[in-house]
């Protein structure tokens, strides 16, 4: 158990959780008081407790009423809740909270620490698992040799994207980069010699970037870079710097060293296209295409 772990008690009578209060600071708790729901919602905006102990009939705002406040904020609504209620009280939780912990009052001490112990080892299962479930979401999103953004991420990126261009008529400009002659580095370099200078590649690809963009790898040797609020001599402007970097840069893989150079194409977003990214993207590769077709390391521009 942790020591800073923090049990917040709502409740309009006080007096009586005082020694519920106590007992609990004595097992090593931090306990916040809150007699009514207003300072309750307060208390978590200064610290997120770890459990609430939530009276239900309390007067200003019930407890149901905190709960689902709570429930509506991203911040508070996996916070773990036993339920109070006085000897008697019918119990007024809905069909979907039936199954909630719930303690009559008066409170015994010892049944309260019991049912806390047990909810909050229930809260740290929970907690594990959406931590790895976060986990596994984000390295679908991304790839493994580089860190980059995947094609996955991509397609969803210019969904949201492209949907705010054709709105508001926002500017949008799309950049294929594909490293050249592949075959001629995996064959001087090999597959790992290749894969080190690929992640040296996108050290410099990434330089400059600006929060609003995005740099994804989307193939073995081909990247994706989406430039928001960019029109074309801004785009044409970034993929010369980015071409002629890379051609600049040397890289190395044990004792070999040499250079790379890049094909890009670039495609503008316009309001006659799909908002889905499929016709952008592919002007785009289609001007990687010509760049690659006449000699590589050169820039293209969709037509």
């Amino acid at each position: 158990m942790k020591e800073s772990q923090c049990v917040l008690i709502v409740d309009d009578q006080q007096a009586e959780l005082t020694l519920v209060a106590e007992f609990l600071k004595s097992s090593k708790y931090q306990v916040t008081l809150a007699s009514d729901g207003f300072k309750a919602l307060a208390a978590c905006k200064v610290r997120t407790p770890d459990l609430i102990l939530l009276d239900l009939q309390m007067p200003l705002m019930s407890g149901m009423d905190v709960y689902n406040r709570l429930a509506s904020d991203e911040k508070t609504k996996y916070i773990p809740i036993i339920f109070l209620r006085t000897e008697g009280q019918v119990n007024t939780l809905p069909r979907d909270l039936e199954d909630s912990p719930i303690l009559v009052k008066p409170l015994e001490p010892q049944d309260v620490l019991s049912l806390v112990k047990t909810v909050l080892r229930e809260k740290a299962l929970r907690d594990e698992l959406r931590k790895k479930e976060s986990q596994v979401t984000e390295l679908s999103l991304t790839d493994t040799l580089t860190s980059l953004r995947n094609a996955r991420y991509l397609a969803e990126f210019l969904k949201t994207e492209l949907s705010q261009c054709a709105r508001y008529n926002n500017l949008l400009s799309v950049l294929t980069i594909e490293v050249d002659h592949p075959r001629d580095l995996l064959k001087h370099y090999g597959q790992k010699g290749v894969d080190s200078l690929l992640s040296q590649i996108v050290s410099v690809l990434a330089r400059g970037l600006r929060k609003a963009d995005l740099l994804a790898r989307t193939g073995p040797y081909e990247f994706v870079l989406v430039l928001p609020f960019t029109n074309a001599d801004g785009a044409v402007e970034v993929a010369e710097r980015m071409r002629i970097a890379t051609g600049e840069t040397v890289l190395s893989f044990a004792e070999k060293t040499g250079t790379a150079t890049v094909s890009i194409g670039i495609s503008q977003f316009r309001t006659e296209m799909d908002t889905e990214g499929t016709m952008l993207l592919s002007y785009a590769r289609a001007a990687m295409a010509q760049a690659r077709d006449a000699g590589g390391n050169q820039t293209f521009m969709a037509e």
